[in-house]
């Protein structure tokens, strides 16, 4: 195993629970705002540098994947998509009053993005196929971004969907780390060293 292959988990991990914590400082400052109508600078600020940071993490640990895991080209491809959707998705709602066409609470809205960040979980089945281990912690993963689709139904906005993938992806990625110590994963990373087995027959000594 590469010695630095936990970092990609690693970062993943660090990336989506400073989601979490985003998301609970914006519910924090729009419930402010709504009870008190009090506007927080601090802690607007503290949201976004929490968000600003999450992204760094996701885009440190597609890099680790790029130059430690071999091939998985699809995989990496549709990481890079879906950090690119997500970015694109925050820059719209934080102008969602000036733009007309887009509205967060959008039923296609929130049912495209949980179906497009399930397949995109699905991609990583690529790590190693057929591994029993791997292919119950994507199941585990599917179940919880797809049940953000509930948002729906009580008409909220589309970061109920984006909160249920950052706790399917920190429960992904704490699985994939321990997997990993476990050594019951084995990913083809760059510079892996086969190893070498020596047989020695004692049929014809005396």
């Amino acid at each position: 195993m590469h010695p630095k292959l936990k970092r990609c988990f690693i970062c993943g991990q660090y990336a989506n629970i400073l989601f979490l914590l985003f998301a609970l400082f914006a519910w924090v400052y729009y419930w402010s705002i709504k009870k008190n109508d009090l506007e927080i600078v601090a802690l607007e600020i503290a949201a976004y540098t929490v968000e600003t940071g999450g992204f760094l993490f996701m885009i440190f640990s597609l890099w680790n994947f790029h130059k430690i895991v071999r091939h998985r080209y699809v995989m990496k491809i549709a990481m890079l998509v879906y950090i690119i959707t997500e970015v694109v998705i925050m820059i719209l709602d934080f102008n969602a009053d000036k733009l007309d066409f887009y509205n967060s609470a959008s039923m296609a809205l929130n049912l495209s993005h949980s179906i497009f960040s399930a397949v995109i979980c699905f991609t990583y089945l690529s790590l190693e196929p057929k591994n029993t281990s791997l292919e119950i912690a994507i199941i585990i993963t599917e179940v919880i971004i797809l049940s953000g689709m509930f948002g729906v139904v009580f008409g909220m906005h589309v970061y109920v969907s984006m909160i249920a993938n950052a706790v399917a992806y920190v429960v992904f990625f704490s699985i994939m780390r321990f997997l990993l110590s476990q050594e019951r994963i084995m990913i083809d990373c760059h510079g892996d060293k086969a190893k070498e087995y020596k047989y020695k027959s004692s049929f014809f000594d005396e």
